[in-house]
């Protein structure tokens, strides 16, 4: 089954607050993102791309994109925008999610747990077997989130660009999570 087909059977979502999520291009992401200004780059303390190279980058970004890519823009009645998410093909059995956002008015409303509940089924008919996200560790709302949404912690990373961030990954399927459990457990037996 081709992917648009299982994506239209996922999309549009209705969550809480009276917000849909619509499956879109990048672009359209990019322009609620521009739209809402949920985050603000300078305030991340990510590494900004000088104005020189920036084309290059946007030129592969395109590319990126066009391969395994996930786009939701979510909005409040038909032309409201209140948030977005981008995720993209990390290998072909792993999907990650890069970016969600909402604005603050929007937060704390169970909008994300609602929406992990469309999405990783619609990740599992499309073909993953996992899905992981990297937050920062003072951001406990999203940790948390995550757990409830059945992510497991699975690392750190450490970045030149974002600094410190913990690793999950949501396995998809009941002998992926046998397979972690057995590889984490305390004992082992013999």
């Amino acid at each position: 089954m081709e992917i648009e087909t299982i994506r239209q059977q996922f999309f549009p979502v209705e969550l809480p607050a009276g917000v849909i999520g619509r499956a879109v291009d990048f672009d359209t992401v990019i322009k609620v993102g521009e739209a809402t200004q949920i985050f603000d780059p300078a305030a991340l303390g990510h590494f900004q791309i000088p104005p020189a190279r920036q084309e290059q980058v946007h030129r592969l970004e395109r590319l990126c994109t066009q391969s395994g890519s996930e786009s939701v823009a979510f909005y409040h009645g038909d032309q409201n925008p209140v948030g977005w998410f981008w995720g993209y093909m990390e290998y072909a059995t792993t999907f990650t999610i890069d970016t969600f956002g909402l604005v603050a008015d929007y937060r704390h409303q169970g909008i994300y747990q609602a929406f992990m509940k469309t999405l990783l089924p619609y990740l599992t008919a499309v073909g993953y077997e996992r899905v992981t996200v990297i937050t920062h560790p003072n951001n406990r709302s999203m940790l948390i989130s995550n757990l409830k949404a059945g992510f497991n912690i699975v690392g750190m990373e450490i970045s030149e660009s974002r600094g410190a961030a913990v690793k999950l990954a949501c396995l998809l399927h009941e002998d992926r999570r046998a397979d972690f459990v057995q590889a984490f457990r305390l004992t082992r037996e013999e």
